[in-house]
């Protein structure tokens, strides 16, 4: 079982006892703390709904009802009833709520949130643009050259995403610091936008692979979107020492962040 295969597996069945899922939390680190998050997570929902009943509940509404049908005139009557449906209803609205599904997140972009929680980027690493070269260095070790570098990269590192070379970026912006994570060696077929825990994401198609965004806000998704459209508009992908072009992307996109 690859990284992919069990991440899919555990969106579906946290708890699940195969054995080439257990082997595969056993051999790979990422995907180890990524159940132990979903263990953590399943673990709070079950305590959100283990509630006690109070005792006699269903004795004290009985005696509710039958003290009203006797003692109270038939208006008093139908409000208590008008009560009791809208407590009911409430009750129901508020099950809806809490059992609505998430916003499903993808599963590269899911890869991709998990190595930014596990990689902490400290506000002291940001404070100040890192030079372009190095920007230009991280992504050609991806076999990737760009045409020109954005301004604003104040934090590049090469780092992997699950079975997947990535270059991780920061970029501040108005709205909050936002992580742009570019994923070399895979391409996927169009924009998704997401949101977890609070965090608001972007994956797209761009170049030969995809670019993945993930802040607290969202507001400055696309203008980075354009912005390295534009410097991966003439890019050129190597790969064994012959160039190849890199088609643009032809649709709008940009993802979630956690610096």
């Amino acid at each position: 079982m690859n990284c992919l295969e069990f991440r899919r597996r555990l969106g579906s069945e946290p708890a699940c006892s195969f054995e080439d899922f257990v082997a595969h939390r056993a051999e790979c680190v990422h995907c180890a703390a990524a159940h132990a998050r979903a263990e953590e997570f399943e673990s709070r929902i079950r305590a959100a709904f283990n509630v006690a009943v109070p005792a006699n509940l269903a004795d004290r509404i009985l005696l509710a009802q039958t003290t009203e049908a006797r003692h109270e005139r038939r208006g008093r009557r139908r409000g208590f009833a008008a009560l009791m449906l809208a407590a009911a209803a409430s009750i129901v609205v508020a099950l809806v709520a809490v059992n609505r599904p998430r916003t499903e997140v993808p599963e590269l972009a899911g890869m991709v949130v998990d190595h930014l929680r596990e990689h902490v980027v400290g506000a002291d690493r940001t404070g100040s643009p890192v030079p372009k070269q190095d920007v230009m260095d991280a992504f050609a070790a991806r076999g990737v050259s760009l045409a020109s570098v954005p301004d604003g990269v104040n934090y590049v590192h090469k780092c992997p995403a699950g079975p997947y070379n990535t270059v991780h970026m920061v970029m501040p912006e108005r709205s909050g610091p936002v992580s742009v994570v570019y994923v070399a060696d895979k391409r996927i077929a169009g924009q998704v936008d997401f949101s977890r825990d609070g965090m608001h994401g972007r994956q797209l198609p761009l170049g030969k692979g995809s670019l993945v965004m993930v802040a607290s806000a969202d507001a400055d998704f696309d203008a980075i979107e354009r912005v390295w459209k534009s410097a991966m508009g003439e890019a050129v992908a190597t790969s064994e020492g012959f160039a190849v072009p890199v088609l643009q992307s032809p649709g709008p996109g940009a993802i979630l962040a956690a610096p």
